[in-house]
């Protein structure tokens, strides 16, 4: 048995590379019930897990090497979970361990999490809204499915699932609009749906040239950036039912995670909607005021005002 003195360094171990990787959600998950905590920190970790072979690993490797270290993540969870047997001096695997002998993990969105890594892996398109919110629901449908037995009892997991995913699929959308230029410059990818670049007369090679020559931003981009927020504020608003229905301190949680990550794309257009150059984020005094006031439609008309933006409605698919 670990003594009290390993498993504090062991959890601040874990917390630290919590916090590193998200601000956001690990400041939303502080406002959790303090039992489950150290659980969400452990499988968000693993999520990143997965992501990074993606998003990192690959550019050391190649997407070759990465997809066969992505299916050798995929054995060692069968054998944490299934069989309990993590590997040796892995903190994290053990943990993971430990979390599924009390909250039993849902498979399903486990393996669409490593589905979404091998769509980035294979170099898969986006053409049409389909294939975005798809994706998203991949990489954050997945999450959002993942969290709900540390949030609520089992047959409430079960009935909320589906806007629980709507919410991560908002939330994974937010990162696509925030990232749009990291994405493209370092690792050649491209989310925003093809038939609506092509609607707006919006180029690879101009987003591109904006990056690389002047960090000017096209002029019909604004339009398009506004038809995927507009997408992922559709994605916040059906959320709402699963945030309602949580508990007192998951409910509050929740809600604040979802306001803080959605003002990111008000944060796009403070920017001027520039997303190729600049990293748009939410300041710590505006997440804290948000947690008690939720103004992002207020601030969004400022904004919008402000820029000029035209009114736009997402095309639908025919």
């Amino acid at each position: 048995m670990i003594s009290f003195f390993e498993q504090y360094r062991a959890d601040r171990r874990i917390w630290r590379a919590f916090y590193r990787h998200s601000r956001t959600f690990s400041l939303a998950a502080r406002l959790l019930p303090r039992r489950v905590q150290m659980p969400v920190a452990t499988v968000y970790l693993f999520c990143r897990r997965v992501d990074s072979l993606a998003d990192k690993r690959v550019l050391d490797v190649g997407a070759d090497q990465a997809l066969r270290e992505l299916d050798d993540l995929r054995r060692t969870l069968n054998r944490t979970l299934d069989e309990g047997r993590p590997p040796d001096g892995e903190l994290l695997w053990q943990r993971l361990a430990e979390v599924q002998a009390n909250y039993p993990l849902p498979r399903q969105p486990m393996n669409e999490l490593i589905r979404g890594a091998k769509w980035d892996l294979r170099g898969q398109s986006v053409d049409d809204m389909h294939d975005l919110v798809n994706y998203a629901n991949l990489m954050g449908g997945s999450v959002g499915a993942l969290m709900l037995p540390f949030l609520t009892s089992k047959e409430e997991a079960d009935r909320l699932e589906a806007p629980a995913r709507r919410l991560g699929i908002a939330m994974q959308i937010t990162n696509i609009t925030r990232d749009v230029g990291e994405d493209l410059l370092d690792l050649g990818r491209l989310y925003l749906p093809r038939d609506w670049m092509q609607q707006k007369g919006i180029t690879r090679l101009k987003l591109l040239e904006g990056i690389r020559k002047d960090s000017s931003v096209p002029a019909a981009y604004p339009q398009l950036l506004e038809f995927v927020m507009e997408l992922a504020e559709t994605h916040y608003a059906s959320a709402v039912e699963a945030i309602d229905a949580l508990p007192g301190r998951a409910r509050f949680a929740i809600r604040g995670a979802a306001r803080m990550y959605r003002e990111i794309l008000n944060e796009v257009r403070a920017n001027s909607y520039d997303n190729l150059s600049r990293r748009a984020y939410t300041t710590l005094p505006r997440k804290l005021r948000l947690l008690v006031q939720d103004d992002y439609a207020r601030r969004k008309a400022d904004l919008r005002t402000q820029r000029d933006a035209p009114q736009t409605t997402a095309p639908r698919p025919a």
